[in-house]
């Protein structure tokens, strides 16, 4: 039950609410002045539950503080930060119109497809927006720094005149910003995050041109670009960029527009457009070569739809596109969207009423009841499950031809997976260590998608207690209602709501990471590297950025590998090799390993460079790091 209107916030009398959501409640209020004078306003007002939430409150104050600094034409304008009542709000433009969701839900409606060159100016003028914040300088001309990170349909505002609108930057980051936020958390959010986003990689301005080119695809196509019932498997389609569906449905658009939407799409940031002028511009050349489609022809269709009236049903209820619908192809507000998500949340709730009823300690009938990748360590009663091992690998063709063979003691692992990387290999890399322990590394085009490990305390299960993000007791809890996810653990505790999907998929990725990471200090071993070998197991091809897993190894090789490795060549010189910009940014080490690089001139010996650092722990990290650039050949040993 909605709590009743309050009648002012602030100085402003309230005149509806317009909406509440996770965080704030937004209101269409009034200003009234002396001599008649009146103005329309959206208050956006913390929610009484978040007031006393001191990061929420400084997010929100950052919010007004950024937005307020902003002029442009294509964004709400933010008028006052105040507080009514001890909690925070801000006043705001009053856009009198729809936002895209709106529209495209009436288009779907009335069965009214939105047209590609309107579709193109909403992008078109979201863009000018963005390219003004993403330029944006504060009162004392430093550049703001601005990142939106929260493009999406409800985020843009269309004016019954015609107006294009950006709002919402409650989550934008700019550079001197004190706190860390993170973007597309929110339910319903992760289909408008970019890769590097999902991955948790630095984000840029060029994250916001991604979610503008899901957008624009979504106008057209009048579909999801990224859907599934799954918040972890759109996660995962966003990371690989995956673009079966705009593919899919590559007839709805004009080929030219298609290829301005596809580079805005691309995975890699360095292959989209590299700012929103040069994105928007090439939407100007598409507009130029159409029907200069206009802000009044953005009106004529706002009124147009809204006021047509509902498309005929079939007897289903589902609305009529000409043609059978495809199993699970939904449109942006189709039923069967609605009612494959209403039955995977049944799903849900049955199994947490489940997981909530059930003793803590023990396992359900169909837990116990899973014959494969279930173990007890014997020690502490934890019952573990490999969540990417829910079944035995499935049958595979090996490759015929040549595989690599070798002693780790002759080529270190660090070097072997730095040249799969830049190389581009595909295939397995077999490692067969101490006592027994063998672990599987996928690899599709440099970069591993997945590492199997017979190793007990690297399977998830046990790896997300030693994380803290689950106790033992949950775990067993959840693997006995494990069966109504799929199977997978990581997917039960997204569905039980113990774990966030982002929080989820990092997790995931970690681990996987984690079992490649630690077999780089092996100093005993052999390999095997099987070209084009296909990954038997059913698991999410992760698609791990192979420099960073070395980077991330390299700093953690133990100390034993290094003290050996530094005996063997404290009496030798270590020459830096020429490399290119961003060689050694793609490890993700910062500045440190850029110094290191720079002192390694060929004039002092690696046991004298060493012996330069007093701390023991500096000492280590300082000859990781040669290690790291020497086996990756941006140095060389003399």
């Amino acid at each position: 039950m909605n709590p009743a209107l309050p009648k002012t916030i602030g100085r402003y009398q309230i005149l509806d609410r317009l909406a509440v959501g996770g965080m704030a409640e937004l209101f269409k209020a009034q200003l009234q002045g002396q001599h008649g004078f009146e103005k329309l306003v959206v208050i956006k007002k913390i929610l009484p539950h978040l007031a006393t939430d001191r990061t929420f409150v400084e997010m929100f104050i950052d919010e007004a503080r950024i937005t307020a600094q902003l002029d442009h034409r294509n964004i709400v304008q933010v008028f006052e930060l105040g507080t009514d009542a001890d909690t925070p709000y801000i006043a705001m433009q009053f856009v009198d119109g729809v936002d895209v969701l709106a529209l495209l839900r009436e288009c779907a409606r009335a069965q009214i497809r939105l047209p590609a060159d309107i579709a193109a100016l909403i992008a078109r003028d979201t863009l000018d927006a963005l390219d003004y914040a993403h330029h944006a300088l504060d009162h004392g001309g430093r550049p703001l720094g601005i990142v939106h990170r929260d493009i999406s349909p409800g985020n843009v505002l269309l004016s019954w005149r015609g107006d294009v609108k950006l709002t919402d930057f409650g989550i934008a980051r700019a550079a001197e910003r004190r706190h860390k936020t993170e973007a597309g958390t929110l339910k319903g959010k992760y289909g408008y995050m970019s890769p590097e986003q999902v991955s948790g990689a630095e984000v840029d301005h060029r994250s916001d041109l991604f979610a503008v080119g899901i957008l624009l695809a979504e106008m057209v196509m009048a579909r999801r670009l990224f859907t599934s019932t799954n918040d972890l498997d759109i996660l995962l389609m966003v990371r690989d960029a995956n673009l079966e569906r705009l593919l899919k449905y590559a007839s709805e658009f004009p080929p030219e527009l298609r290829a301005i939407t596809t580079r805005a799409l691309q995975r890699r940031p360095e292959e989209r457009w590299q700012t929103a002028a040069e994105f928007r511009d090439a939407i100007d050349d598409y507009l130029r070569t159409t029907t200069r489609a206009s802000s009044r022809d953005l009106a004529a269709l706002l009124g147009r739809v809204i006021h047509a009236p509902t498309a005929d049903l079939d007897e289903s209820g589902v609305v009529v596109t000409g043609g059978e619908p495809d199993d699970g192809d939904v449109g942006l507000s189709g039923p069967i969207t609605r009612m494959s998500l209403a039955a995977a949340e049944a799903e849900a709730k049955r199994a947490r009423a489940e997981f909530i009823a059930s003793t803590p300690g023990t396992l359900g009938a169909a837990a116990q009841a899973i014959p494969t990748g279930v173990t007890d360590n014997g020690s502490s009663g934890v019952i573990t499950f490999d969540d990417e091992l829910a079944e035995d690998a499935e049958p595979v063709e090996v490759p015929s031809g040549p595989r690599e063979i070798g002693d780790l003691r002759d080529k270190p692992l660090l070097g072997i997976v730095y040249r799969l990387a830049s190389q581009h290999e595909t295939g397995m890399l077999s490692l067969e260590g101490r006592a027994g322990v063998l672990k599987e590394a996928y690899f599709v085009d440099g970069q591993p998608q997945f590492v199997h490990s017979n190793v007990e305390s690297e399977r998830l299960g046990n790896f997300l207690v030693q994380q803290a993000a689950l106790t033992p007791a949950s775990l067993q809890r959840a693997l006995s209602v494990m069966h109504r996810f799929g199977g997978r653990l990581a997917d039960t505790l997204v569905g039980l709501d113990i774990l966030d999907p982002l929080e989820a998929y990092r997790l995931l990725a970690k681990q996987v990471a984690a079992k490649l990471m630690e077999a780089l200090s092996w100093q005993k071993g052999r390999y095997t590297w099987t070209p084009n070998h296909p990954n038997p197991w059913r698991a999410r091809s992760l698609h791990l950025d192979a420099y960073r897993v070395i980077g991330a190894g390299a700093a953690g090789l133990s100390e034993a590998l290094i003290d050996d490795w530094l005996a063997t060549h404290a009496s030798a010189f270590v020459v830096a090799e020429h490399c290119q910009d961003g060689d050694l940014a793609r490890f993700g080490l910062g500045d440190a390993l850029l110094r290191v690089y720079s002192l390694l001139d060929g004039r002092t010996r690696l046991g004298d460079l060493a012996n330069k650092v007093r701390s023991p722990e500096a000492r280590l990290n300082l000859l990781r790091l040669v290690y790291l650039l020497v086996h990756t050949e941006l140095a060389r040993v003399r």
